[in-house]
């Protein structure tokens, strides 16, 4: 048990020593970049260009429906020039679909993908 437990913590820790900060710019009906593909552990930071947005990665603004992405979630709006909208740390592997839900941006193509890979 006590190797098993000192494996897990070792592993934990090379996790978080190989994990990457992404950036992801979003402003004026877009997300940049638009797809993205990370490791599992990396985190992903989402940076306002200009304008008024969120990240939601929950309920699709233009259908109603469910992501059903591996986990949801959903930022607060933010206006503020520079500011970070959201910073989120992928820890479950998958798809993850995500739009701004504010007005009429995702229709306009302010829609992302983010694919987490590992194990």
């Amino acid at each position: 048990m006590k190797k098993y437990l000192q494996m897990l913590f070792f592993s934990m820790i090379s996790l978080n020593l190989l994990a990457t900060t992404h950036q992801i710019n979003a402003g004026g009906f877009y997300y940049m970049p638009e797809q993205l593909t990370i490791n599992l552990g990396d985190t992903v930071v989402w940076i306002n260009d200009g304008g008024t947005h969120d990240v939601n990665a929950d309920i699709n603004s233009q259908t109603g429906a469910s992501f059903n992405n591996p986990v949801s979630f959903q930022s607060n709006v933010t206006s503020s020039s520079g500011a970070v909208i959201h910073t989120q740390v992928f820890t479950v592997p998958g798809l993850y679909n995500y739009d701004c839900s504010v007005g009429m941006h995702a229709a306009m193509g302010m829609t992302g993908t983010i694919n987490v890979i590992g194990t």
